[in-house]
Formats: C-alpha cells, sequence, structure tokens
C-alpha cells in the first residue's frame, strides 16, 4: 500500500464532482490517499499543508497543484474584525474557506471582493511580489521534500503565471509535468474541448485524461485499465 499525499486548490477539493485526488484511488490500486486540497486555496497555504501534513505523517508521494500566484491566504485566530469582514463575502466566507491547519484557522480569499482584499491587491502587494512569493514557495518545497527524500510532483491549475520573472528559472522544472508547460485548465482545453465546462472546475473526464495521460507516467503509477475504461463510461456525456 503507497501513501499519497495531494495537496491543491478547488481543483482537487471535489466539491463539484470527483476530481483528481478522488479518482486516483479509483484507477491505481492499493493507495492510500490524503486530500489537503482546498476550495480558494493560495500558495501559501498549500506549501504550509504539504510541511505541516509530513512533519505529521509518511508518505510515499506528495503531488501538489500549484494555484495561481495572486491568491491571497490569511490567518484568522480570533481576530473579531477580520471575521466580520469575511461574513460579508458571500462566497469566499465560513461555509467554503475556513479551514484548519495545526492549530490555525485560515481564511482562503481566493478571488474575494470585499474591500480589504481589493485594497490588498491594488495598494500593497504588486503582481510581481505575488509571483515572486509563489517562486519561493515552490522551491521551498521541492527543497523540504527532498531533504526528507519524499518523492514529489508538481502542475497547476492554471498556466504558470511567473514565468516572466527572472527567479523562475531557479525552478527544478525537471519535477513538473509536462516540464511545467499546461496547467489542467488549459490541458482540457487543448485535448478535450468538448468538456468545457460551465464551473471553474474541469470536467472529470478531463481528470482522467490528466491522470492517464500525464501524471500517472510520470509518477510511475501503475494504472488498472479496467477500471479506468469503466470510470470514462460512467462520466462520459451523453
Amino acid at each position: 500500500m503507497q501513501k499519497i499525499l495531494c495537496v491543491g486548490d478547488g481543483f482537487g477539493k471535489g466539491h463539484v464532482w470527483p476530481m483528481w485526488p478522488q479518482l486516483l484511488p479509483e484507477i491505481v490500486n492499493d493507495t492510500e490517499i490524503v486530500n489537503l486540497s482546498e476550495v480558494g486555496a493560495g500558495n501559501e497555504y498549500i506549501s504550509q499543508c504539504v510541511i505541516d501534513s509530513c512533519e505529521r505523517e509518511n508518505y510515499d508521494l506528495v503531488i501538489v497543484q500549484w494555484a495561481k500566484s495572486d491568491r491571497l491566504d490569511l490567518i484568522n485566530n480570533d481576530q473579531t474584525d477580520l471575521s466580520k469582514k469575511i461574513l460579508q463575502d458571500t462566497t469566499y466566507n465560513t461555509k467554503y474557506s475556513n479551514v484548519k491547519l495545526n492549530n490555525r484557522l485560515w481564511w482562503l480569499s481566493s478571488a474575494s471582493k470585499i474591500d480589504i482584499v481589493k485594497q490588498y491587491h491594488k495598494n500593497y502587494i504588486s503582481k510581481d511580489q505575488h509571483k515572486l512569493r509563489t517562486v519561493n514557495f515552490i522551491n521551498h518545497i521541492d527543497l523540504y521534500l527532498s531533504q526528507k527524500q519524499i518523492k514529489s510532483c508538481f502542475f497547476s491549475s492554471y498556466n504558470l503565471d511567473f514565468l516572466d520573472i527572472t527567479e523562475s528559472q531557479t525552478i527544478d522544472r525537471n519535477k513538473w509535468l509536462q516540464n511545467g508547460e499546461l496547467g489542467m485548465h488549459e490541458y482540457g482545453v487543448k485535448h478535450l474541448p468538448e468538456y468545457k465546462s460551465t464551473e471553474v472546475q474541469p470536467h472529470t473526464l478531463v481528470h482522467l485524461d490528466y491522470l492517464e495521460k500525464v501524471l500517472c507516467p510520470f509518477a510511475g503509477l501503475k494504472l488498472d485499465n479496467k477500471k479506468l475504461v469503466e470510470l470514462k463510461t460512467k462520466y462520459v456525456r451523453t
């Protein structure tokens, strides 16, 4: 039995339909999945998830799906004013985005439109700094997992948005599925355009195709082809 940690944003949560962390144990036998993906998660939260979980448990493989660079993750421990602000957001409020991580309550604001988030993006943190932070998060997690001798692979929800900054050249692209050339969203648009979704998250068959042709071969995970065919048949559009 191999134990795999999956961490990402809403593309892995499985809150709309089965996504890659839910599908993976269905098509790869003798696999235990720990899925810490969360709706609206940014790369600060994602990187902290990896560290906290790997400090508590042993994994054979860690798969990280990185989010867009400009997401804002905030620790909200007994901060009454912040809690009141969060409740003003009808999408990224406590229903979706208050999650516990190592006794800290995180708010994953993602694309929130409330004033404090808009001011943060407009007045304080530039796009360039967001990109630099993400590069640093990625390199930190790569080094951390390498030092712990845990096998890992990385990919992204959308095409990488930080490749225009010089610091992006420090990233080891050999750890990335498809060398980081296509995010899962763009992969679906390119290879399965007929399964374009009205939801933000790619259709289940896009996730299955990505697992079959990209993730599992890269990670050396042996597919159960019979189960794969059954799932494809189950989720095909008629």
